[in-house]
């Protein structure tokens, strides 16, 4: 069989404490004149990182907006589109999670990719900064929409773990365990790209590791930074690898119920695994030394005891969905997958 590889959009990565010193050289490197920050309410108001890195753009920097939440609702999208134009900007500095990023590459889509460059610092681990992707929900519907655009998406990402001890200890865990989902529907995709399947098996070595870490201390910079460093290599995959159940479940849950995209990985991935385990046990065999067990049958409970042990929720319930809504939710699923759903209830 022929596999197929495809390079994320990131040309230039800065890894390590402190590359945010960095921004500045950095932006002149890509020749950003007139720059919005983009960044979440949360951050702006709870955290001098804002201020910190606004101070770094003196002088390119034009306005912030602080507009984007979880999920990407489209009218900020809208808003943010806007004040590109009114501000004449040629380059975006996303500083946030993925919501955030994924706001700028809609936004930058919209208004004309071509005139604006796209420079990410991630505060989380969801991985949106590495992908040409963005979902952006529908303020009306609830639905989310794709929006496909490598122009739009960094092309340069800042990797700083100092810059993430802000984020909150919940938020940075279960973006972990999306990272986790990122790299298992990885091994198992259709394409079988041998380089970013090798990357996803060391991403959970790593990820197994540096998460536990990070619960008993969140300040330790050095296992934030290989948390960091896992996620990076789990979201090579997304560049050029069909993903699953997991994370296509984990859209229509997170968007029209209002849960995020981590909490939704922590309650699908390890049924996910179970169902792809009972349907072609091969795929999930590559996975067994990772999560430490002798059977493609026990991989999916090993995922989900790894997940417990974060004090992250497995079931449905757990997440937030009201039992009420749960057989609406189930109407919207594929009828092959409601197996997992029902896993998880």
């Amino acid at each position: 069989m022929i596999a197929l590889h495809q390079s994320s959009p990131a040309r230039r990565v800065l890894q390590g404490p402190g590359a945010l010193r960095e921004l500045r050289a950095e932006v002149d490197r890509a020749k950003m004149g007139k720059i919005v920050l983009v960044t979440s309410a949360t951050l702006a108001a709870s955290s001098s990182l804002v201020r910190a890195t606004e101070e770094l753009l003196e002088g390119r920097h034009q306005a912030t907006f602080a507009g984007i939440r979880e999920h990407t609702p489209e009218n900020a999208v809208n808003q943010l589109a806007d004040l590109l134009g009114q501000t004449a900007a040629d380059g975006v500095v996303s500083l946030g999670g993925g919501s955030v990023i994924d706001g700028c590459k809609a936004a930058i889509h919209l208004h004309g990719p071509d005139q604006i460059k796209h420079l990410a610092i991630p505060t989380t681990l969801s991985g949106a900064e590495f992908t040409a992707s963005a979902g952006v929900t529908d303020d009306s519907t609830h639905r989310k929409r794709g929006v496909i655009d490598p122009s739009a998406a960094p092309q340069r990402v800042v990797l700083d773990p100092q810059v993430t001890l802000p984020t909150p200890p919940r938020l940075w865990l279960s973006t972990g365990i999306r990272a986790l989902d990122h790299a298992v529907e990885t091994v198992w995709a259709p394409e079988r790209d041998p380089l970013t399947q090798m990357l996803a098996l060391e991403a959970i070595r790593r990820l197994r590791l540096s998460l536990p870490a990070c619960l008993r201390a969140p300040d330790d910079v050095v296992m934030r930074e290989q948390a960091q460093i896992a996620a990076w290599w789990a979201a090579l995959g997304l560049a050029g690898n069909t993903m699953g159940p997991s994370h296509h479940l984990g859209r229509v849950l997170g968007a029209t119920f209002g849960i995020g995209h981590g909490i939704t990985s922590c309650v699908f991935l390890p049924a996910t695994i179970e169902h792809m385990a009972g349907s072609d046990p091969s795929l999930v065999a590559p996975l067994q030394e990772v999560f430490g067990v002798d059977s493609t049958e026990l991989v999916g409970s090993a995922c989900r005891t790894f997940i417990e042990s974060l004090d992250l929720p497995t079931s449905l319930g757990e997440a937030g969905l009201a039992h009420r809504d749960l057989p609406r939710f189930v109407e919207m699923v594929p009828e092959d997958w409601r197996a997992i759903v029902a896993a998880c209830a």
